[in-house]
């Protein structure tokens, strides 16, 4: 199958600029938000492929890219950029990049790593309030046409209860703030944080994961997915939590082993559930598509208007950085920009 694509040239400017994008779910369909970016900058062309290398002709001669969902920038694909000075993934993760491979090329890899902060934070923490207030459950025994307030069995009171947070970056401190409105106690791990993180936020800090998942009656992911992260909650982990603990993922569907939640679920030991991410997604298993004790949301916390706006126009700047040879602080390879101010001092001046 032929990619779609989408052209604005101007054969005025030299850089080329791709943009990546899948066929199916694409998030983008005009990049007019880019283009005016970056058109003073060169040629903006938005690809929505399957696989990258579909687009091999216009891979080698992409002088920045910019990485949407979950198309696989593999060594493959990296081996036939010929003139790339950046690589900017329009996301704050990057699992989808081959890192080191980038680095050993010389080509920077940078994320947005600050965009949608507040809607997955919001979104988290809608997760913990429904799942607490079983609303999904009131609300379908409502839809079959009941009215009885004791079909949603035991409720814990949200004020005093304990949630974990797993990753206490950008999102897993906003999610914090967001809670100790609520009442609950927190408590966070993260092995990267300098001391004194804990006393900042007002929470309390456990220096191991086994730690904080025993005290846990609310688990809560934020960690992105590294050869460390993936599958780091399985079995063993689900099973230190607190019997009939509340589980919400709105990080990776690799960080955990779903395998073994669908088990907890079944067992008791995890009483409810909130996934907006999963392994293998869009793909649902069976046994979540049709239980009661989960909550899904299709990989949409990142979301709002302002926030998708946010992270288009981001990425867009980011890559005018790499075009210039501008220091970029979100790169995540480090690789440094590539310097070439001549060649940004004559583009400027074309533009002007």
């Amino acid at each position: 199958m032929v990619s779609r694509s989408v052209i604005y040239m101007n054969t005025s400017k030299r850089f080329n600029i791709l943009i990546l994008d899948s066929r199916h779910g694409a998030y983008l369909t005009d990049p007019d938000i880019e283009r005016e970016i970056l058109e003073p900058y060169g040629a903006v062309e938005l690809q929505c492929v399957d696989h990258a290398l579909e687009a091999i002709d216009r891979l080698e001669q992409a002088d920045v890219i910019i990485s949407w969902h979950h198309i696989a920038v593999t060594s493959e694909v990296l081996s036939c950029l010929r003139r790339c000075r950046g690589i900017v993934r329009a996301s704050v993760g990057y699992d989808n990049i081959d890192l080191a491979c980038a680095a050993r090329l010389g080509i920077p890899v940078c994320n947005v790593p600050d965009y949608g902060t507040e809607e997955v934070a919001d979104h988290t923490m809608a997760l913990i309030l429904a799942l607490v207030r079983k609303l999904h459950i009131a609300h379908h025994h409502c839809q079959q046409g009941g009215w009885e307030w004791r079909t949603v069995g035991n409720i814990m009171r949200i004020r005093g209860a304990s949630l974990g947070i797993v990753g206490f970056g950008r999102i897993g401190s906003a999610v914090a703030r967001r809670a100790q409105v609520f009442g609950l106690k927190v408590s966070f791990y993260d092995p990267y944080l300098p001391s004194g993180t804990d006393k900042s936020h007002a929470v309390h800090r456990y220096e191991s994961l086994a730690e904080l998942l025993s005290h846990s009656q609310i688990l809560s992911l934020h960690v992105p997915l590294t050869s460390e992260t993936r599958g780091m909650i399985g079995k063993a982990e689900l099973g230190r939590l607190k019997f009939g603990a509340i589980l919400v993922n709105t990080s990776r569907g690799e960080v955990m082993s779903q395998r073994a939640l669908i088990e907890a679920l079944g067992s008791g030991q995890i009483s409810q559930a909130g996934l907006d991410v999963l392994e293998g997604e869009p793909e649902v298993p069976h046994e979540l598509k049709s239980s009661s004790q989960v909550l899904m949301t299709a990989h949409s916390a990142f979301y709002s208007d302002l926030s998708l706006k946010e992270l288009r126009r981001k990425a867009a700047l980011a890559a005018v950085r790499l075009l210039r040879g501008e220091a970029e602080p979100n790169i995540i390879n480090n690789v440094p920009s590539i310097a070439n101010f001549k060649d940004c001092q004559l583009l400027v001046g074309a533009a002007e």
